[in-house]
């Protein structure tokens, strides 16, 4: 059933469709508190829902022409910002998941009694250099310059599941290479 709403915004679409900003505007007004609050109910995060809100609405401005249906703008946007806020889940996954692992790393080599932080580091860089050529490539890639696994993978043309299995022998090689130090020391 069709609302006054429905009607309203069908309307707003088609002028905004021949170039009127002030439909535009308008459109904008009514719609980017939901837009807003789509996104929160993915995230989670209000204060990001605002910024991912507004990346969606750019896409929507942009893609608005090709909208054959304008009574089909509410799924049509809705589905935008949805895909805006899953991307930036995903993206905000690999960061968490990297600095998990720089943490428990981190406390690791704070619990053993390695030294100073900055003692630490010189041991990690010197054990980084003792790891094989591939694997070194990898974890610096990875570590250092804050690349994800997809490009890595395409960076060094070897599949994903490769770099995840030398990072995985990186880390377990650093291990073992730092635990031999501290023993020695």
């Amino acid at each position: 059933m069709r609302t006054s709403d429905h009607v309203i915004d069908e309307w707003l679409v088609i002028n905004c469709q021949q170039g009127d900003r002030k439909a535009l505007e308008l459109l904008v007004k009514r719609w980017d508190p939901r837009i807003i609050r789509r996104v929160y109910l993915t995230t989670q995060n209000y204060s990001a829902s605002k910024d991912i809100a507004q990346e969606a609405w750019i896409i929507i401005i942009r893609k608005i022409k090709s909208l054959k249906d304008p009574g089909a703008f509410e799924w049509w946007s809705l589905k935008i910002a949805t895909a805006k806020a899953i991307d930036w889940i995903r993206a905000n996954q690999v960061s968490r998941k990297r600095e998990e692992t720089r943490r428990i790393a981190q406390e690791d080599f704070m619990e053993s009694d390695s030294g100073t932080p900055e003692e630490i580091l010189v041991q990690l860089r010197l054990a980084i250099k003792e790891l094989p050529d591939d694997q070194r490539t990898v974890v610096l890639m990875f570590y250092q310059e804050n690349l994800n696994i997809l490009s890595i993978s395409r960076i060094l043309n070897i599949p994903s599941g490769t770099v995840k299995s030398r990072l995985f022998k990186a880390r377990e090689k650093l291990k073992k290479i730092l635990k031999e130090k501290t023993i020695e020391s």
